[in-house]
């Protein structure tokens, strides 16, 4: 082969017009897709006996540079301008793998969780990157070498260590209100900065940490949000008696006392007293009754809070539960009445996505139990609902629904009488006792401020209120 490139370099020659005799340049020798720059003064033509071996391309004056294209050899004829030809013989070889490998571990730097080796004759990629940087650098590497492959993958939770990151860095940074989430597989900044200075900063550090974001960041207060929650129940109770209930159980008492005196003195016979007494008592009654009762309860309770803060709210009180053991005594306070608990958090949107715990309670003491020397536990009648909403700003959604039907039924009659067909109806009772209760739980959020119209007709109707009451503890001559 190398014969055959001579030769073909000496037929260039000859019909160019140049001398046959050339000066040996030397050798040139690099790998398939490696490349070279040779400095060569005066060039005038540049010839090359096989470009598919190797590319020659002129850069300038007094530079060559040489690509391997494929491995093999061939032949490098230049002319000068001074009428010499000069010859070079170009090896072009694979490269070592392990040349590869230690040029891509190079190329990568510290790069964490990737790992390169060969696998018969070639090389591959694989492991985890942890931030979407080191893949996109990742990706440009392999992109150096044809032959090279890369399987690696990003991290399934590199956005949960970059957020935490960012949060670590945003605390150390003084910047409390700012938040790092990962919603998807995309990471968004939330919260509030005081200032544009502030804001610079959030963003600085993270560019810092080399990660993209989306910035949801508002400067200034965070919004203050109204939640207008509103309790209600309804309540029916019936108690109807239809019949005759005889006196079938009697009960009563009987006392008995003898008194028997006698004279010291013999001839006088003794006297003697003696009374008895018997009270007995039954219970009787005839006729058709119906009792009905109704209830409502209806509790609006309204809570002002900063956007992503938790709030509390108490409309009730505390009763003392004892905690009694072998060498201790302890009292413990359990809360009753209205309580609600929520934390509301807004986005640019107006959506309003709020974690809710409400609950209606009141003291039974029907189902207290009793501990000993006098003492009792009461049990508590709870209405409550724990759950996670998004809504718009000033839309209502019902949080729970709760309907319940209790129905009794009793009968009592004589026994033998009150089995006889249509007579029988006269010697027996019917009762029927009834409870219906349903509650239903609203919530409302707003986003307000000082100014808005809400809250001005909240405290103008309080006022109102206020004043109203006022006049009604006062004095008046129509009282």
């Amino acid at each position: 082969m190398r014969t055959g490139l001579v030769r073909g370099a000496v037929v260039l020659a000859m019909v160019l017009g140049l001398p046959a005799l050339a000066q040996e340049g030397g050798n040139i020798s690099l790998g398939v897709g490696t490349q070279k720059v040779i400095n060569v003064p005066g060039i005038q033509r540049v010839a090359v006996g096989d470009a598919a071996v190797a590319d020659v391309k002129t850069i300038g004056n007094n530079q060559l540079l040489i690509i391997g294209a494929a491995e093999g050899k061939t032949t490098l004829l230049l002319w000068k301008t001074s009428g010499q030809r000069v010859s070079y013989l170009v090896s072009v070889r694979r490269q070592d793998p392990n040349e590869i490998i230690s040029e891509i571990k190079k190329l990568l730097g510290e790069i964490e969780g990737v790992n390169v080796r060969m696998v018969g004759d070639r090389i591959y990629l694989d492991g985890q990157a942890y931030t979407q940087a080191d893949a996109d650098r990742i990706d440009q590497v392999v992109g150096l070498y044809p032959n090279v492959k890369s399987f690696v993958k990003i991290a399934p939770n590199a956005k949960k260590l970059v957020a935490q990151n960012l949060n670590a860095a945003f605390q150390k940074a003084g910047l409390k209100n700012v938040q790092a989430t990962v919603v998807g597989s995309t990471i968004f900044l939330e919260g509030s900065v005081e200032s544009q200075q502030d804001l610079q900063k959030a963003e600085l550090i993270t560019k810092a940490i080399g990660e993209k974001v989306e910035n949801l960041l508002v400067v200034g207060i965070k919004r203050m949000i109204l939640s207008e929650v509103q309790f209600v129940e309804i309540r029916r109770q019936g108690t109807d008696r239809y019949g005759i209930k005889y006196p079938t159980d009697i009960s009563g008492t009987a006392t008995a006392t003898i008194n028997i005196t006698k004279e010291l003195f013999p001839g006088n016979f003794a006297q003697g007293d003696l009374s008895a007494l018997a009270r007995g008592s039954s219970q009787f009654a005839i006729g058709f009754q119906n009792n009905d009762g109704y209830g409502r309860l209806l509790a609006q309770p309204k809570l002002v809070c900063a956007s992503g803060e938790k709030a509390e709210f108490l409309a009730g009180g505390e009763i003392p539960i004892p905690l009694i053991t072998n060498n201790q005594f302890a009292v413990e306070f359990k809360p009753y009445g209205v309580i609600l608990r929520l934390r509301p958090t807004a986005d640019r949107n107006g959506n309003i996505q709020t974690e809710i715990e409400a609950e209606v309670s009141e003291v039974d003491q029907s189902v207290a139990v009793s501990t000993g020397g006098g003492a009792s536990v009461p049990g508590f009648r709870t209405r409550k609902v724990k759950t996670n909403v998004t809504v718009r700003h000033g839309e209502t959604i019902v949080l729970s629904g709760v309907f319940a039907h209790d129905e009794q039924k009793s009968v009592s009659k004589i026994p033998g009488l009150g089995h006889i067909p249509i007579i029988g109806e006269l010697f027996k009772n019917r009762a029927f006792d009834s409870n219906k209760r349903e509650l239903v739980i609203f919530v409302t959020p707003r986003i307000v401020n000082p100014d808005s119209d809400k809250i001005r007709t909240i405290i103008d109707d309080v006022k109102s209120r206020y004043k109203q009451a006022r006049s009604e503890v006062s004095f008046g001559i129509f009282d």
